[in-house]
């Protein structure tokens, strides 16, 4: 099959089951994966054939809902492809913000602490990114921990990298020892995630995704305990919803962080920079 008729069929196809911008835009993506190229630059290759029967298989999975990163297994994140596997949180654009916030970071960063580290996105771009750079990375899932040691061993960081399996701060000692602590955390409501897109919730993991009640539950403990783990001049970086403003805030002048929060590309404030001048 042509890729110009493959892809005016998965156009049509799938947006049975969204809206056509995206649909177009997952049609791209779909043949980037078989020419294994960036999804615009499909239009440069519209004659080159495509295997028909996996084609249709791509497209069968999708009609379920499945995300195209579980059915392909990757996903990108910075530029990066990382390995995805079912039961893994799929990276996110809007976590790449938490990227830009640490590379604009004056201080010194040699030890940082990531607090659910997934399949490794954020913990293996800061590597590679920062070459004297080690990361301690806790996540209570064996499967996200086994999925970051096949992306670190990808990119060869694994030296660098030390990943323990734990909740929250569980296990690690209550000493000043990290420079940054690292997190995107679960931020969703129990009552926002019986909204979310079938996409979401039928495949990926509740646990990475929802905090609790009130949705900021795992935010609070950040707030409340990081400081305990973060050496003098170190820094707390950490996502949030895009409707969580008022209520971070609050917590934030409760435990007394000086902050900043970021805005995504959309203008939703979606990331925190918080630091104590007393630490």
């Amino acid at each position: 099959m042509k890729v110009l008729q493959a892809l005016n069929y998965a156009e049509k196809i799938l947006s049975e089951i969204e809206d056509k911008e995206y649909a177009k835009w997952e049609a791209l993506l779909i043949l980037s994966h078989f020419l294994n190229i960036p999804p615009l630059q499909v239009y440069l290759y519209l004659e080159e054939n495509i295997p028909e029967e996996e084609f249709f298989k791509i497209l069968k999975e999708r009609k379920t809902r499945k995300p195209l990163p579980y059915i392909f297994g990757y996903s990108y994140f910075w530029g990066r492809k990382f390995y995805v596997d079912e039961g893994t949180l799929i990276p996110r654009q809007d976590t790449e913000l938490l990227i830009s916030i640490f590379s604009e970071l004056p201080s010194k960063k040699e030890l940082v602490l990531e607090l659910g580290v997934g399949v490794g996105n954020i913990a293996i771009t800061l590597l590679l990114e920062n070459k004297d750079l080690k990361v301690f990375g806790i996540d209570i899932s064996d499967k996200a921990l086994n999925t970051t040691k096949k992306n670190a061993k990808e990119y060869k960081v694994e030296d660098r990298l030390f990943l323990i399996k734990g909740d929250s701060f569980f296990p690690i000692k209550k000493l000043p020892l990290f420079d940054i602590v690292i997190s995107n955390p679960p931020y969703i409501s129990l009552k926002e995630w019986e909204t979310l897109e079938e996409d979401v919730r039928l495949f990926e993991p509740k646990e990475a995704l929802v905090s609790g009640e009130k949705g900021t539950e795992f935010q609070e403990i950040l707030l409340e305990k990081s400081h305990q783990y973060i050496k003098k001049g170190g820094f707390l970086i950490f996502e949030m919803g895009y409707n969580q403003g008022e209520r971070i805030r609050d917590l934030l002048k409760t435990y007394q962080w000086d902050f900043r929060i970021y805005k995504d590309l959309k203008g939703y404030e979606r990331a925190v920079l918080a630091w104590k001048e007393n630490i």
